[in-house]
Formats: C-alpha cells, sequence, structure tokens
C-alpha cells in the first residue's frame, strides 16, 4: 500500500495566502458565512431518549432532538434529528472526547444513521462504531432527508420501507429546492445541523467540550468540511474522501454531470473557492484523505481530486505554528472511493493522538 502523509506540522507561510491580518481574517470569515447561507434561528434543544441497549463496553442509546422548528411558510413540521449515541463504561465524573460520526448517502439514504453505527452496510464506512470501540462517546445522527429523517408524510403513496435511490434522491433534491427559496442551500442545511449536533454534546455532563470532533465519508465528508467552518466548537475535522471544489465539479470540462443540488449559490460571484472554507477551519485540526484512483485508475479527475485537496492543506496553513493538518492520499483497495483499513487505522491513531488524555 502507497500511503503519501503531506504537510504534517509545517510552520512556512505559503505566498499565495500569506500572513493575514485579524481584521482581515474576521472580515474574510463574514463574508465566507454570509456566502454559506441562512441559517434557521435555534430552537431551545429538545431531547428525547428512545431506547436503551447495552453493548460490549458501554450502552447504545437511540435519541432524537429538535433541529429547527415548523416552518408554517414552507408547510415544513419540526425537524428532529434521529440519531445513535454511544456511551463507554468510564468511571464517574470522568471527561470522555466525543466524536459526531456523518453517514455516507448515494445509494444509502435509507440507511443513514444505521451505517455509520455498525447496524447495517460496509465495515469501512462504520466508523461510528469503531471510534466508540476506541474509547469515544460517538454521535451518529441521520443527515436531512436521510433514514428516520426522510418527510413520510409528504409522498404516503410511496413505501419507505423498500430502499429506493431513485425515489429518495428526488426527494433530497425538493427539499434542497425548498432551502435555496428561504435563502439557505445543501451546504448550510449540513453545517447547522452538524452545529446542533455539537449542541446536544455539550449538554452530556460526561463530554469535555474542549475534545469534540466530527468525521465522515463522501459526502458526509463534505458535510463535516463545511461545519467544521461554520462551528468553531468543532476541534478535530476528518473528511474522508469528501471535501472538493465545488466549482471545478461544474467546469464545462468535468466529463461526470453533478446534480444542482451540489452548487452553492453565488461562491463564484464573490470570488470565494471551496479552499477558503477550508482554510477558515484553521487553527483547529484537519485530516483528509483521498484515494489515489477514485474515478478509476488513470483518469484525470482522480489526479485533480488529489491535486485539489494537497492545495487545501496548502491554504489551511495561513503562517504560524499552531495549526494542524494532514493528507493522506492512498492506493490500498485500489485507491477507491472508500475507507479502507490501513487508512482507517492510521487516522484513528491520529485522533487518539489529538485527544487521548
Amino acid at each position: 500500500m502507497r500511503k503519501v502523509l503531506l504537510l504534517v506540522g509545517i510552520s512556512v507561510a505559503f505566498a499565495a495566502f500569506g500572513q493575514r491580518p485579524e481584521s482581515s481574517w474576521d472580515r474574510e470569515r463574514g463574508k465566507l458565512l454570509e456566502l454559506l447561507g441562512h441559517m434557521p434561528q435555534r430552537p431551545e434543544l429538545e431531547t428525547r431518549w428512545l431506547d436503551t441497549v447495552k453493548v460490549e463496553g458501554g450502552v447504545r442509546y437511540k435519541i432524537k432532538y429538535l433541529a429547527e422548528e415548523a416552518d408554517p411558510v414552507m408547510g415544513f413540521p419540526e425537524d428532529w434529528v434521529y440519531a445513535y449515541l454511544f456511551v463507554p463504561d468510564h468511571n464517574p465524573g470522568k471527561e470522555l472526547a466525543a466524536m459526531i460520526a456523518v453517514h455516507q448517502d448515494d445509494v444509502s439514504f435509507h440507511l443513514g444513521k444505521d451505517e455509520a453505527a455498525g447496524l447495517a452496510g460496509k465495515e469501512s464506512m462504520q466508523y461510528g462504531l469503531h471510534l466508540f470501540e476506541r474509547g469515544y462517546v460517538v454521535l451518529c445522527p441521520d443527515r436531512y432527508y436521510h433514514a428516520e429523517r426522510r418527510n413520510f408524510d409528504k409522498s404516503p403513496w410511496f413505501d419507505f420501507h423498500e430502499p429506493d435511490y431513485s425515489r429518495d434522491n428526488s426527494l433530497f433534491d425538493n427539499h434542497v429546492g425548498a432551502l435555496m427559496l428561504k435563502g439557505s442551500n445543501h451546504y448550510s442545511k449540513e453545517a447547522y445541523d452538524l452545529s446542533r449536533a455539537v449542541d446536544f454534546l455539550h449538554t452530556l455532563p460526561f463530554v469535555d467540550t474542549e475534545r469534540i470532533g466530527a468525521i465522515g465519508h463522501s459526502a458526509g465528508g463534505v458535510a463535516v468540511g463545511h461545519g467544521g467552518f461554520y462551528d468553531r466548537r468543532i476541534a478535530l475535522t476528518v473528511s474522508s474522501c469528501g471535501i472538493y471544489d465545488v466549482a471545478r465539479v461544474f467546469h464545462y470540462s468535468t466529463p461526470a454531470p453533478f446534480p444542482a443540488l451540489m452548487s452553492l449559490p453565488g461562491l463564484l460571484k464573490e470570488g470565494f473557492t471551496t479552499a477558503d472554507f477550508v482554510r477558515h477551519i484553521y487553527p483547529r485540526s484537519l485530516i483528509m484523505t483521498r484515494g489515489a484512483s477514485e474515478w478509476g485508475e488513470g483518469d484525470p479527475n482522480s489526479e485533480k481530486f488529489v491535486a485539489e485537496v494537497n492545495a487545501f492543506a496548502q491554504g489551511y496553513r495561513t503562517g504560524g505554528t499552531d495549526g494542524d493538518v494532514t493528507v493522506i492520499v492512498f492506493d490500498e483497495a485500489g485507491g477507491e472511493h472508500d475507507f479502507p483499513a490501513g487508512v482507517r487505522d492510521e487516522v484513528y491513531d491520529m485522533i487518539d493522538k489529538k485527544f487521548q488524555k
């Protein structure tokens, strides 16, 4: 297996971005927050505990917590996040590090949190369960319009218990259209929801709120990238085959069509790129992975994704010595769009080094 670790602990300033006065940095962040999209008014956090299961090494709870109030203008009901919470056995009074495990999507709309929690799907996607087994409090939420967050009342003629990617993707796209009418979008919704997960973890007396991280693969990796930018309480962002340049994938030269819901309105008009959001995760910790052949061996898009993630890491370094960014480019398991065992172990060890006392 070829594995390349880049830009770990480098303390040089890159000329392309340079040293920025704090005021300039904060002004740019403010513009990026506006560009990210409208965020709803946060309701008081309500949590309901639905189920308790004793598992080896601790307890798995099923919960739901309120993300957004009902929207009378668009007719949407209250938005509750369904999630699994893993709590390791621990001594009373001890505070534990916590990770939010954000699932992928693609053909797994109906699985949602179950895959990250190790209850379904591929082992390589069960990183929530893996991190619990290493001693972390782990929250595995459903992303919006996945699994139990699909609006079952919206289309009663559908049998939501039967997997149907085309149906779920179309309804997901419809939901994004409603978001955009309100000045929001796919990325802002993902970032807001991740921030609500942090709100929930802050209510738990056994969680060390200085040691909260987020990990996600593919679309989940995109979600944690923008969420890590948005919520500064996230001390560590781990994006597995996720973060990419939004503008590039819609470029005329890109052969594969991308759905409109993955666009970010106004991004180029304001002179920004995805790299700017990644830069503003600094100085908190960031780990990014990429398969060397995610688009197929020899496909130029694979090289572009790899080049992109390295450029993002360079941009993250704004000068100073307290930044911490790692890029892993792998060809294990053919370098495909996955989170293979060797890469997972490398990433988990890095999380341990950052968080475990």
